[in-house]
């Protein structure tokens, strides 16, 4: 089974059997409507710098920005249009192509000084001049916890989320603050309720725009919910086998809820 691996060069040059990913300007990504898939063997004429992104068995995973082409296959989605394509394997494509995407192009300048930091290094770094300082590209870290207590699980419907999915509580990570105390502090700011047990369960690169998900299952001391309307439409308890419509895979929600689920059973 091919694994995609990360791995980053700026010098390397891809050969004829190398797979190409790119985005353009638009953040739109490069689709092959046939073949459903994201990466492309590198057939096209381009003089823009390539960036190893990924090893993938014997092959390497390049990015580069707009690509011509008159191969009426091969058109650029949004984000917004990407979904109904994605895999546990284009999801991590995805997610690192885009966040070095936007650490490459759109993150040039020094945040003390404003002058134009130098180009990327094979170590992902970025350099200023004027203040001697090494910049890092940077994620923003997000919990998500699925909620239980007496059988059920907690799901929420988010104000600012797709409105007709109910899915778990989740947050940004506070500065000064670990992944469990954002589990805390999330779910009383947000339904009231205090929790015990927290349990890592697991994570994903999510970018949409760019975070790093981790996942947590708890136990509520008691079902009194107390709603913050300004994050949240509605909270439910839901017995594990008659649940709302819930996000699709391969997202870590989805992941969540099914394995707290089965934790119940």
């Amino acid at each position: 089974m091919k694994k995609l691996t990360s791995s980053f060069s700026t010098k390397q040059k891809p050969k004829s059997n190398d797979l190409i990913v790119s985005i353009n300007a638009k953040k739109e990504i490069l689709f092959n409507t046939k073949d459903k898939t994201f990466m492309h063997l590198n057939r096209f004429e381009s003089e823009s710098q390539n960036f190893k992104i990924f090893q993938l068995n014997d092959q390497s995973v390049f990015l580069t920005n707009e690509l011509s082409t008159n191969d009426s296959d091969l058109i650029y989605l949004s984000k917004r249009h990407m979904y109904p394509y994605l895999t546990d394997t284009s999801l991590t494509l995805i997610a690192r192509s885009f966040q070095i995407y936007d650490w490459v192009y759109k993150q040039n300048f020094c945040a003390r000084t404003g002058n134009k930091l130098t180009e990327v290094q094979d170590d992902l770094s970025k350099f200023c001049d004027s203040c001697s300082r090494d910049y890092f590209p940077k994620m923003s870290p997000c919990i998500l916890v699925c909620v239980k207590n007496k059988g059920r699980i907690l799901l929420v419907r988010h104000n600012s989320e797709i409105r007709t999915l109910s899915t778990v509580i989740a947050g940004f990570v506070e500065l000064g603050e670990s992944l469990e105390e954002c589990v805390v502090r999330e779910v009383k700011e947000e339904v009231g309720l205090e929790v015990i047990n927290i349990k890592y369960v697991a994570s994903q690169p999510w970018p949409f725009p760019n975070q790093l998900m981790m996942a947590f299952s708890a136990d509520a001391l008691d079902d009194n919910l107390s709603i913050d309307n300004d994050e949240l439409l509605e909270a439910n308890w839901f017995d594990v086998k008659d649940l709302p419509n819930i996000p699709p895979e391969p997202s870590l929600s989805n992941f969540l809820i099914k394995q707290t689920i089965n934790s119940l059973l």
